[in-house]
């Protein structure tokens, strides 16, 4: 399979891609414009999250590992509530050794 050759436009898009510059003068405006695009020239990078600088944040914790809704504040406990994992139960802010599930004042599932 040959390959047709590259438009002078193609070959300034293919130096900005390599890097490399590209000697000859613009013959147009859209030629002149492509010369003077700035691509950024950044080098490197990384596949690994956790080198990120400026990673996003959620209420000022910044997101890495595995975090969960207690890690970034997401939600405050009320001051009755029954954690299903844990046999002590909070009512008005103070821990209560027993659960009665016909006690009004206790929330279940928040």
């Amino acid at each position: 399979m040959s390959t047709m050759p590259l438009s002078r436009t193609e070959e300034i898009l293919q130096s900005k891609i390599d890097g490399t510059s590209y000697d000859k003068p613009p013959l147009s405006r859209v030629e002149a414009l492509l010369l003077e695009l700035d691509t950024g020239g950044g080098s490197g990078g990384t596949k690994d999250y956790n080198e990120l600088i400026n990673k996003p944040s959620i209420n000022g914790h910044e997101l890495v590992g595995d975090m969960n809704a207690d890690d970034l504040d997401l939600a405050e406990k009320p001051d009755n509530y029954y954690d299903p994992t844990d046999d002590e139960v909070i009512i008005g802010g103070h821990s209560r050794n027993t659960y009665d599930p016909d006690d009004e004042n206790v929330i279940l599932g928040g």
